[in-house]
């Protein structure tokens, strides 16, 4: 490979700021729909656990998380059942469905959904509001969807049948039964029994054929959140030896608060990013989707490492990329920031297909065939890390490097180291790019590294470098950080500072020679 050339300013107007992906504004006209659909969606889901609710007088109880005009279900549950109550009707209040919108869209909170069933039918008997944090499977952004897929439907249905046929109920007897079902977005993944009391001895008494469809309506509402998440539904049933079959009932569901092993300051920022992924990916065809692609490598190196941290995929990312995983595990800003830095190297086309195949992993799953190109893929990411960078890697991290420089890490900075052009001062590798192959773990533009330079210091800086370079590929690691710290003894009396070049001439003469000499001591060691 040929050698990598000094570095040196760019053109100031190959620097900008990356460019957010096309999915993150919208118009109020569009999310003005989309709140509608949304209450529109709660009620069809509060319908269908009222559905099953058959005594006269009953009560349920929901919970939501309100924000944005969405309702995310938190949690139902039957309450108690007056005596004496009128007979039984299926229909909502229609006041129910003309108010709720409108008091939705101003809240931001959890909201308590009372509602009774009276001879009109369900009516809302009261609202009221609790002061709690925001859960993390809470969406945000209203979307244009009022029900639930095919699939999400034929899941919950499927879980429903197997849970059921594995319900048993003692001859004239009872069961409490507590069940926990994984969720991830709007799959329904399985079902675990968490406890089940049995009061009675045998036979056993199979379920009502309708409990199927009681579980899946009970399930379905859930589906509407985000990421991994586990709801527990509580159910008892009681067997009267004149029926021939059990009466199950599902008394309540809710999902489980649990602590997330990801680092903190990641789990905001993923379920921030993969929402706005999702309801681009559920409102829009698939495959327009996943053509938009992404221009922000930041939005996708954060959406990626968090995305293994929060869903538990680091060992499936330890199968095709096992050099890379254990620098990812680290999890943080910090691995962020470096996967960033890394994904700079990599050519467009292969950042594009690597946003694909991850977004259709985590949204839907990969094909055979799609499986086999990610694996391909991170091979080639391996390959990255110890391979030299070529003029286009180099080329992206200075333009990364100048950005963040003065822009995110020292924003006062940018007005003050400003040449007699009026032209801000190139940003100096402490670890120049060139030997970027040689420290994996480093990020190469990370805060640490960076520093502003005057022209005519950097290109004296450039001279050390290029007389290191006799070396050639005898030295290591160990070497370019001993040249890196001569460099910084002797000039880092001007780094991050206004030079005035009349005044200080003969002192850079001065620290160009003495570490010209200390280079020249290593490289003669280097090469006997």
């Amino acid at each position: 490979m040929d050698d990598i050339e000094p570095e040196e300013d760019l053109p100031a107007e190959q620097f900008g700021r990356d460019l957010p992906p096309p999915w993150e504004t919208r118009d109020e006209e569009t999310d003005e729909e989309a709140r509608r659909a949304e209450a529109t969606a709660a009620l069809s889901g509060m319908r269908g656990v009222a559905s099953h609710v058959e005594e006269a007088g009953a009560e349920l109880v929901f919970r939501f998380w309100a924000q944005n005009g969405v309702l995310t279900l938190l949690s139902w549950k039957r309450g108690a059942v007056e005596a004496g109550a009128a007979r039984k009707r299926a229909a909502f209040d229609p006041g129910l469905e003309a108010h709720l919108p409108i008091y939705v869209k101003a809240r931001t909170g959890e909201i308590v959904l009372t509602l009774h069933r009276e001879q009109r039918g369900w009516s809302l008997r009261s609202l009221t509001t609790a002061e709690n944090a925001r859960p993390l499977e809470a969406r945000t952004l209203p979307v244009r969807r009022t029900g639930v897929t095919a699939n999400t439907l034929a899941q919950a249905h499927a879980l429903a049948t197997r849970l059921s046929r594995g319900l048993r109920v003692p001859a004239g007897g009872s069961v409490t039964a507590w069940v926990d079902v994984q969720l991830d977005d709007d799959r329904v993944l399985g079902a675990t029994t968490a406890r089940y009391e049995s009061h009675g001895g045998p036979p056993v008494r199979e379920p009502s054929p309708e409990l199927v469809a009681q579980l899946a309506q009970a399930l379905l509402p859930f589906t509407h959140a985000i990421g991994p998440r586990t709801v527990r539904l509580t159910l008892v049933a009681e067997h009267h030896r004149t029926e021939q079959s059990a009466r199950w009932r599902v008394m309540e569901a809710g999902t489980l608060r649990l602590d997330s092993e990801a680092p903190p300051d990641l789990v905001a920022e993923h379920y921030a990013l993969y929402e706005r992924i999702l309801r681009q990916w559920r409102e829009e065809t698939q495959d327009a989707f996943l053509q938009a692609g992404v221009t922000s490598t930041e939005f996708l190196a954060t959406w990626f490492i968090s995305s293994l941290a929060l869903r538990g995929g680091l060992a499936l990312f330890e199968a095709v990329a096992p050099r890379l995983a254990p620098i990812l595990a680290r999890g943080g800003a910090e691995t962020v920031a470096w996967f960033r830095s890394f994904l700079a190297r990599v050519r467009p086309a292969e950042r594009e297909q690597f946003h694909r195949l991850w977004t259709k992993a985590q949204t839907q799953g990969l094909s055979a065939v799609e499986k086999e190109q990610l694996r391909k893929l991170m091979a080639r990411f391996e390959q990255l890390l110890d391979t030299r960078l070529d003029s286009y890697a180099s080329g992206e991290l200075r333009k990364l490097a100048h950005n963040d420089f003065y822009g995110k890490f020292h924003p006062d900075l940018a007005k003050l180291l400003l040449d007699e052009w009026g032209k801000r001062y190139p940003v100096h590798h402490h670890i120049p790019l060139e030997y970027a192959h040689l420290f994996a773990r480093l990020n190469i533009n990370a805060r640490e590294n960076l520093w502003g330079v005057h022209k005519l210091i950097h290109e004296r800086i450039n001279k050390v470098w290029t007389a290191f370079r006799q070396a050639k590929g005898k030295a290591t690691a160990e070497d370019v950080r001993k040249v890196a710290a001569i460099v910084h003894r002797h000039f880092g009396r001007w780094f991050n500072q206004h030079y005035e070049a009349g005044r200080s001439a003969s002192a850079l003469a001065r620290a160009e020679a003495d570490a010209l000499a200390e280079v020249k001591v290593i490289v003669d060691l280097l090469l006997q």
